[in-house]
């Protein structure tokens, strides 16, 4: 293909990844009411969430669409990625693309869910309780405590990928079970470092929960990549062993 013959694929691709974010985003659209309450009912126990604009309801029932289309739409937007980057791999490579997308998207359900259903309703119960014992009351805005949700879920989303992405740097030998074994203190100590800085609300308590699943991800990720690491990497592995 030439180069003006790319860029009518690539603009192609992104225009049918967003009419695809935008179709869905609509479709969502009536149903935030909806969703609002089940965030507030669910996700945000005991909290009761206050408007201070005129359009501020409007306007975060609009983001709030435009996420769960970005949502539901990911698999084309990975699948348009994938049908334009797929000419120029090999057989093999994509293969091995093809195998970790499923697993990619299930480990980001289950980081969005993790973060729904435990680490939200706990930071929340947390924060309310120090809130009144310092003897005031909480006055929680609509948009940014909604905002501070959705950050919230896309930083799980993406944490949970940690197995996935550890896994494809072994299976082209750039790590492996050993050297991730060996370098877990590091890893602790970057882990708690990235967690400060990810924390949307600066709260330790955050920080605390962003920092144990990455760490248990980032253990869960040495047993993953023993099993799918090449073979040759694990017969080194081996054979260093019964040197030292």
């Amino acid at each position: 293909m030439t180069f003006t013959e790319h860029l009518a694929e690539l603009r192609k691709r992104l225009l049918v990844s967003v009419v695809a974010v935008v179709v869905i985003a609509g479709a969502a659209f009536p149903a935030m009411p909806l969703l609002l309450r089940f965030v507030e009912s669910v996700f945000l126990p005991g909290v009761q969430l206050h408007v201070f604009a005129p359009a501020e309801v409007i306007q975060v029932q609009f983001k709030l669409s435009f996420f769960v289309g970005l949502i539901v739409a990911f698999p084309v937007i990975l699948y348009e990625t994938y049908a334009f980057v797929a000419p120029a791999l090999g057989r093999d490579v994509r293969r091995r693309i093809i195998g970790y997308a499923i697993p990619s998207l299930c480990m980001s359900a289950l980081g969005i869910a993790f973060c729904g259903f435990v680490v939200l309703p706990f930071v929340m119960r947390a924060l309310l309780r120090y809130t009144a014992a310092s003897g005031l009351v909480g006055t929680y805005q609509l948009a940014p405590t909604v905002g501070f949700v959705a950050i919230l879920f896309a930083i799980f989303a993406i944490m949970f990928q940690l197995p996935i992405i550890l896994s494809i740097l072994a299976s082209v030998g750039l790590v492996n079970a050993k050297m991730l074994a060996d370098k877990w203190r590091h890893a602790t100590v970057f882990i708690f470092i990235a967690a400060a800085i990810g924390a949307p609300d600066g709260n330790p308590l955050t920080m605390v929960l962003l920092a144990a699943p990455l760490l248990g991800l980032y253990l869960l990720s040495i047993v993953v990549v023993r099993f799918t690491q090449p073979k040759a990497a694990t017969a080194n592995v081996a054979s260093s062993a019964s040197a030292g």
